[in-house]
């Protein structure tokens, strides 16, 4: 996310802001990549629980960051809202992203397809461009 543009790191702020812990408290992690091609000029951006590393006799152990998300402010943060959608769960055996809350919109200009997933998709976690972490609480 360090060489995401200025909005883009507010519009990842923002959506941070609009979620909240339920289990544990723990990080969320950002993936952006401006897709180019096919005629496209979309940015994507991922936001997803990052797993969380137990401590003291539970040091061996990981455990799934749960959160809820405002969808109401994050709608608003977009200057037209095309489309918000959650799929229920995996559309077959090759979608990483699962269950997930999907926004599509136009925010300072430019197209952006917003996913909200609770893991970290296993495309993502083989990326070595990965930028960091959007917050830790």
């Amino acid at each position: 996310m360090n060489n995401a543009p200025r909005w883009i790191r507010q519009l990842v702020d923002a959506v941070a802001e609009a979620t909240t812990s339920i289990n544990v408290e723990g990080e969320l992690g950002c993936h952006i990549f401006h897709n180019q091609t096919d005629g496209l000029n979309e940015w994507e951006i991922t936001i997803f629980g990052e797993p969380l590393q137990m401590g003291g006799r539970l040091a061996a152990y990981t455990t799934n960051r749960a959160f809820s998300v405002d969808i109401l402010s994050i709608a608003t943060l977009f200057d037209t809202l095309v489309s918000c959608r959650l799929q229920a769960g995996n559309v077959d055996s090759n979608d990483d992203l699962g269950t997930h809350l999907s926004i599509e919109g136009i925010q300072n200009g430019e197209a952006v397809w917003l996913r909200i997933v609770g893991q970290k998709p296993k495309a993502i976690s083989n990326d070595s461009s990965m930028p960091p972490r959007v917050r830790q609480e």
